[in-house]
């Protein structure tokens, strides 16, 4: 599957626009049944180059424009210096989505984290309401769902939205998907649900170039709701499957590899519910496989050296469109270009503050700390590859059409979900420089906008807690690792210990032995995370050592891993309480909260954003603002999906 090693574990839119003009008739003819049994359908069936070399490409990108600019610009002002005047309307569309980030976030990275001063505060132009369907706290599925679409729908749903009017609201009815499925929020739904289009697919009919980032698996909710139709998030088996048959994403870069192995081949580490493997199927179909910096790089510069194109508009899959059959004409206007996916861990890609061993100052005033080429690539190398592959050869070739690309922060939330302080300050970082890059692309081009806000706030931080007018700034920020981190080091260290057995947790966490042995693994991983609390002022005490005993024995004796949760663990959450107690910094939530997150915008129709807009308007207006069609570009994607299921083998 990889090579060794190279796996790691861890306008507003205006009523009546165009777009949406009569836009439930645009689904006339759809099988609104068959598209709902896809919630439950399951398909059967050399050297790396130097580390920097994508980032330098992506430079070159910019200088390539011909022009200067200043970064700091208002958003909507055109300062190209030297620049032709600014388009009417975006060709290029950049969109960031911080998956969880308030606006207290912003305060917590900025003034008590080392993030120092942010970019983003440059270009705040409003905000946006987060509200789904039926709850007045949205889950991410819905909230990405309303970006990709335009339209509100149900908690867990994605790509998917009500019938009738989606955007009006109901908040008796609970949350989840149509098909009962349950998950963050109230509880199910009752009521069918329909496809929508969404603006990736609108753009790839207008023969754009299209891509998604992110820092989770590629099959999360957020990527998913750009790039699939399921009413369960959680099937992801079918997420990953669209993505790389029906909809000829150019850039898939992100975690999740386990959804894309052969469960054959992989039995232990696949996460498919099938035997199919899509890591040889998207390879067939075009794609350049990455699993580390080291392959993406090579991969890009691949691309630059053969010029940007593989393949022709007509050819996307392996396949010959011309031929004389059924599947011909769907597959016919494909997008051409080059395709990497890029699949950097099994599951979501380690947190910010995992991957190095510096501290949050490491991070200070917008220091990239380094990463190797035998790592996963920062969010920012990620953002720099991905321009690369979507803006490859486009000044010199006769279909310049633009793209679209939806970049995602997405372990901000899992950090806030821990409350887990050090962690998302470690990813609002990476998140400010990714951002920071967009705008100098966009400064440095006449046709380009970057628009950036959140699914939702997740924690509901509090920059201060305990009736103390203070935050330890100084502790928070010799934090080296998360919690996660820290829970999974004192899982190891307890399961070396010998002759304990872990399958009867009260009489276990009773052992006054076990409790002292773990009392000094807890000492030890709180010393290598950052945060001393062998003193008796800040001391991990016995009801500590205890909570912190029960929950990691629960964990092992169910047979789960502690990596990657953010929900439902104890053990990460009694560990961020350690944390939080020294660092001053509260939380009134381990969950979603339904306040208004913040929004940002910057370079050619940026001013359409300025104000306070529910989070489907957002979706209209980047789709507006695009010129292009989702409903039609759906039936593009539903006539490939359909031949997937009749053939059950996709061309």
């Amino acid at each position: 599957f990889c090579p060794a090693g190279a796996c790691l574990g861890a306008t507003m839119m205006r009523e009546g626009g165009p777009a949406y003009e009569n836009a439930t008739d645009g689904f006339d003819g759809i099988d609104m049944e068959a598209a709902n049994r896809r919630a439950t359908r399951r398909v059967s069936t050399a050297n790396a180059v130097l580390g920097g070399l994508v980032g330098v490409l992506a430079l070159a990108l910019f200088a390539l424009a011909g022009v200067h600019a200043t970064t700091q610009a208002r958003a909507g002002e055109d300062t190209r210096a030297g620049g032709s005047e600014s388009s009417s309307k975006p060709k290029r569309v950049i969109f960031f989505l911080s998956d969880g980030m308030g606006p207290a976030h912003l305060t917590l990275a900025r003034d008590a984290g080392a993030c120092g001063a942010l970019t983003l505060d440059e270009h705040l132009v409003g905000a946006s309401r987060t509200r789904s369907t039926n709850s007045l706290v949205t889950d991410s599925a819905a909230g990405a769902t309303a970006y990709a679409t335009g339209h509100r729908t149900y908690n867990h749903v994605v790509g998917e939205v009500p019938v009738g009017d989606p955007n009006d609201v109901d908040f008796t009815s609970g949350s989840a998907s149509a098909s009962g499925a349950t998950g963050p929020g109230p509880g199910p739904v009752t009521g069918p649900v329909r496809p929508a289009g969404t603006i990736v697919e609108g753009a790839q009919l207008a023969g754009m170039r299209t891509g998604v980032v992110t820092t989770t698996r590629v099959t999360h909710a957020t990527p998913a709701s750009f790039s699939s139709h399921v009413a369960d998030r959680n099937d992801e088996t079918e997420i990953a499957l669209e993505q790389v048959y029906t909809l000829d994403l150019n850039v898939i870069l992100g975690g999740g590899a386990a959804q894309f192995m052969s469960k054959d081949a992989f039995p232990e580490r696949s996460a498919r519910n099938d035997t199919r493997d899509l890591m040889a199927d998207a390879k067939h179909r075009g794609y350049a496989i990455a699993f580390n910096a080291g392959d993406l790089n090579e991969a890009v510069a691949e691309i630059v050296r053969s010029g940007g194109i593989k393949g022709e508009e007509t050819d996307q899959g392996g396949g010959d469109a011309s031929e004389n059959s059924s599947t011909a004409a769907p597959f016919a206007k494909r997008q051409f270009g080059p395709r990497v996916l890029g699949l950097f861990a099994d599951s979501h890609l380690a947190y910010e503050i995992d991957a190095h061993d510096d501290s949050l100052v490491g991070f200070a005033n917008g220091a990239t700390p380094s990463r190797g080429d035998a790592e996963a690539p920062s969010l920012v190398a990620m953002l720099d590859a991905a321009l690369v592959v979507l803006d490859a050869k486009f000044a010199e070739h006769e279909n310049d059409e633009g793209f679209f690309l939806l970049v995602e922060a997405g372990r901000i939330d899992h950090g806030a979900h821990a409350n887990d302080a050090g962690a998302v300050i470690g990813e609002m970082c990476a998140y400010d420089r990714a951002f920071k890059r967009a705008v100098e692309y966009v400064a440095a081009r006449n046709d380009a906008l970057v628009v950036a806000t959140s699914d939702h706030d997740t924690g509901g931080v509090s920059v201060g807690c305990c009736d103390a007018y203070e935050v330890d700034v100084a502790k928070l920020n010799a934090l080296k690792k998360s919690a996660e981190f820290v829970a999974n080091d004192i899982v190891t260290e307890m399961l070396k210990l010998d002759g304990v057995v872990f399958d009867v947790p009260s009489a276990t966490a009773a052992n006054a032995t076990v409790e002292n042995a773990v009392r000094a693994i807890a000492i030890a991983s709180f010393a290598a995370a950052g945060r001393d609390v062998s003193d008796a002022s800040d001391s991990v005490g016995d009801a500590d050592v205890s909570a912190i005993v029960a929950a990691a024995i629960e964990a092992i004796a169910a047979g789960d891993s502690v990596t990657h949760t953010y929900e439902g663990y104890e053990l990460q959450n009694k560990i961020g309480e350690v944390m939080n107690r020294a660092n001053k910094v509260g939380w009134t939530s381990r969950a979603h909260t339904g306040v208004d997150v913040p929004l940002f915008a910057f370079g050619v129709g940026a001013e359409a954003f300025r104000g306070s807009h529910d989070n489907f308007r957002v979706g209209q207006m980047m789709i507006d603002a695009l010129g292009v069609d989702p409903v039609e570009g759906y039936k593009v994607f539903r006539d490939r999906l359909s031949i997937v299921d009749a053939d059950e083998t996709p061309p």
